[in-house]
């Protein structure tokens, strides 16, 4: 406590000897780059604001999930991955990147760490509808047909009114009815 009082202490005497020499000292506030960031399309540009705002304070959540979630975007998803995981250190227990986390391993085509992440935030939350979503389609690209079914009907159970996994179930059910199994089959392509 003595500490944080010399240095609010130390802090408003500069301040004084600078408004003294006719000086001031303007505190850029990381929030800030956010906002601007949020304000720009071109996504190098929003990363070089978030890069400024965790310059300015390398606890900022926020700006670490944006920053992976632009890295995602740009296919630089192991850059993405270093940022969530920034982020988990700060906020261990926020769901919304451990899926973010799962988006990123699928962009990687790492499906089962995909898998992980999506059921680490279902553990928690067995309602998440895009864990849910999210997990049905990596399970679909494993060929893994009726796993991924159920993860679809599950999310359909919680959000019946959700169309784009309507949509996403009724083009598996087809591609099941084409193949005529459940499961994808490497020989599946010779019939």
């Amino acid at each position: 406590m003595a500490e944080e009082k010399n240095t609010i202490g130390d802090t408003e005497l500069k301040q004084k000897e600078m408004e003294a020499a006719g000086k001031t000292e303007e505190r850029e506030d990381p929030r800030q780059f956010l906002v601007s960031a949020g304000a720009t399309d071109n996504y190098e540009n929003k990363l070089r604001l978030y890069d400024k705002a965790l310059n300015l304070d390398p606890l900022y959540f926020d700006a670490w999930l944006q920053k992976g979630f632009v890295l995602d975007r740009l296919e630089r998803s192991k850059e993405a991955l270093d940022c969530y995981n920034r982020a988990l250190e700060i906020e261990p227990e926020h769901l919304g990147i451990k899926c973010l986390k799962g988006f990123a391993y699928s962009n990687l085509k790492d499906y089962e760490k995909a898998i992980e992440c999506y059921d680490e935030v279902l553990k928690v939350n067995s309602e998440d509808v895009f864990s849910l979503y999210q997990k049905g389609s990596v399970l679909e690209k494993l060929g893994r047909y009726g796993e991924a079914m159920e993860a679809y009907d599950r999310a359909l159970e919680i959000d019946p009114t959700d169309a784009l996994i309507r949509e996403k179930k009724l083009r598996l059910l087809g591609l099941i009815y084409k193949k005529g199994t459940l499961v994808d089959s490497t020989d599946s392509n010779l019939n």
